[in-house]
């Protein structure tokens, strides 16, 4: 059965590739040289074989039906390309059809004339001596209207035009731009036959109102804040009409039919190891966009399981909004320091967030019972501050995003611990030619009160998103360049930079260097001879998701001690 099988899938491909034979020929081209072969077989959707046929020659194929209507395509193409002259023919023997190109001079842009009462320098992307190409044109034009709209006007008086001189192989550009007036947003209205969802939790996302200046990036982040409730199908915001310098918006959408979904997976982590995961949500759980979550995650060192609930737009205060998030959940950590842990924590807070800030405020209580015979009970407010103006939160390549974190635990009882706690963050993003610069910046600090702390409330380092060279949390308190004990510090300074370039296509490459010191006084940071610095490479390969990375560190004192890291998404 299985010679029979193999028999007749050979027999299958061979009759398929005599059958594409008699309809595709060859092509090929002589007397190009500013636009690649490549380029021009897949204009005319040339074919190859694939891999898996092995037997036949790596020689682009086209259907030979659309053959006569080649040379122009191709002469439009050269049009495009910025050859007004370029002569095609071509040719058709035993061995296909063959194309005989003469390419001629092209059209280079002479002079690019601006008369314009908006800053369009960013916007003009064609160059003086270059090439003159019809989609650089349209995309430019395009890049100047978005950034336009992107200020608020949206009724600009706009003349864009290429002139041509074909004798003299040069085109002139003009651009007229008059930005007339500034345009606002004007009254939202939301389109909904019948919905669970409350008019209130669409507009507590939108990151503009009526009458304020129109901006569609403004339109855009509206588009994602909308989205990340997870509880739209289709959305749809209508604003393309204009009345007298006021853009009205339409909003429609359709609910999400399914609102129960589960997953469960195997994940790695390099300390942690192989991990069962589960998790379950219901989206729009009683309707108004409200979710309940439950997520548990199972190692050999590590087990947890957490509930959490999601209260859109909780609160309001006229045009500000308050989300109500709570998590209660269980976790357990073993063999990761000297010491085991068994928490129960519940952490509820009241959150706002728009375009650029983030900011939330809550109540945390914890339960933390420490295998050395020691139980704390901690009763702490915290609040969280984020300014991010990164140009993407997946995989950014330009920007600045801040952080401030704190914590105070109360003094509720002589017994209680009492402290209080920040961790500042700061990340700068820059790209130039297509390298991507990095910089991270953390300081931390905790002053103690009342009595003792755990352990696991202090600060340690290492892992993917610490010092690279080391293991989740393996670094406490640095004595030297190469040395740490096993206690967590008062405080902590960590840098990371690194520098992300192409490599293929999706494939990136990384250099980067982490430096890491943590000190057991309160407040007080000491740099002279106690940071542990690490070096290394990685590589990165892009996805919708963000990128999936693996690095590679080592001491740079002590090149014995290294580490691998695997994860998903971006560290800055």
């Amino acid at each position: 059965m299985g010679r029979f099988l193999s028999l007749f899938l050979f027999i299958t491909l061979f009759v398929k590739g005599k059958s594409i034979d008699s309809l595709y020929i060859p092509i090929s081209f002589e007397g190009n040289r500013y636009i690649s072969a490549s380029e021009l077989e897949s204009l005319v959707g040339a074919k190859r074989p694939s891999t898996l046929e092995i037997w036949r020659d790596d020689t682009a194929l086209i259907n030979s039906l659309l053959i006569s209507k080649l040379d122009k395509t191709f002469k439009l193409f050269y049009k495009s390309e910025g050859f007004y002259k370029a002569k095609i023919s071509h040719i058709i023997n035993r061995d296909g059809v063959h194309f005989f190109i003469k390419e001629g001079k092209p059209i280079t842009i002479r002079d690019i004339l601006i008369s314009s009462n908006f800053d369009i320098d960013d916007e003009v992307t064609l160059i003086k001596d270059e090439r003159f190409r019809t989609v650089d044109f349209k995309r430019m034009k395009k890049k100047i209207k978005l950034a336009l709209l992107s200020k608020g006007y949206c009724s600009p008086i706009l003349d864009i035009k290429a002139y041509l001189d074909l004798d003299t192989y040069s085109a002139t550009i003009n651009i007229n731009l008059n930005k007339s007036d500034i345009c606002r947003f004007g009254k939202i209205t939301i389109e909904t036959p019948s919905s669970t969802i409350n008019n209130k939790i669409i507009l507590s996302r939108l990151l503009f109102k009526e009458g304020d200046v129109f901006s569609i990036d403004k339109i855009k982040e509206s588009y994602d804040s909308l989205y990340s409730l997870e509880i739209f199908e289709q959305l749809h915001m209508d604003y393309s009409l204009n009345l007298f310098n006021h853009k009205p918006v339409k909003i429609s959408f359709r609910e999400i039919k399914k609102h129960k979904y589960t997953r469960i997976g195997i994940g790695y982590d390099t300390d942690l190891k192989f991990q069962l995961r589960y998790h379950w949500d219901y989206k729009n759980f009683l309707g108004n966009g409200k979710k309940l979550v439950f997520d548990a995650v199972v190692s050999k060192k590590q087990k947890k399981i957490e509930n959490s609930f999601f209260y859109p737009s909780f609160i309001s205060f006229g045009n500000y909004h308050l989300d109500l998030e709570n998590s209660f959940g269980y976790s357990e950590e073993k063999n990761l320091h000297d010491f085991d842990e068994k928490v129960i924590y519940n952490r509820l807070y009241l959150s706002h967030k728009d375009s650029r800030w983030y900011n939330s405020i809550g109540l945390g209580v914890e339960s933390r019972d420490i295998s050395n015979d020691q139980t704390f009970f901690l009763l702490y407010p915290f609040m969280k501050i984020v300014y991010d103006r990164r140009n993407s939160k997946l995989n950014p390549t330009k920007g600045i995003y801040f952080s401030h974190e704190m914590e105070y635990g109360l003094p509720y009882s002589p017994d209680s611990t009492s402290y209080i706690k920040y961790l500042e963050e700061l990340r700068l993003i820059y790209t130039l030619y297509n390298t991507t610069l990095s910089a991270v910046g953390r300081i931390g600090s905790i002053k103690l009160f009342n009595n003792s702390m755990p352990e696991s409330k202090k600060f340690f380092a290492g892992g993917a998103f610490s010092n690279r060279a080391y293991g989740y949390d393996k670094i406490g308190i640095t004595t030297s360049q190469t040395k740490y004990l096993d206690r967590a510090g008062f405080t902590l300074a960590n840098l990371s930079l690194e520098s992300n370039f192409p490599i293929y296509k999706d494939f990136r490459g990384a250099i980067f260097t982490d430096n890491t010191m943590i000190s057991e006084n309160q407040g007080i940071w000491e740099f002279s001879n106690r940071v542990i610095s690490s070096m290394g490479i990685g590589f990165r390969y892009l996805t919708p998701i963000g990128p999936f990375k693996i690095d590679m560190g080592f001491n740079i004192k002590d090149k014995s001690q290294n580490a691998v890291h695997f994860q998903v998404g971006q560290s800055f």
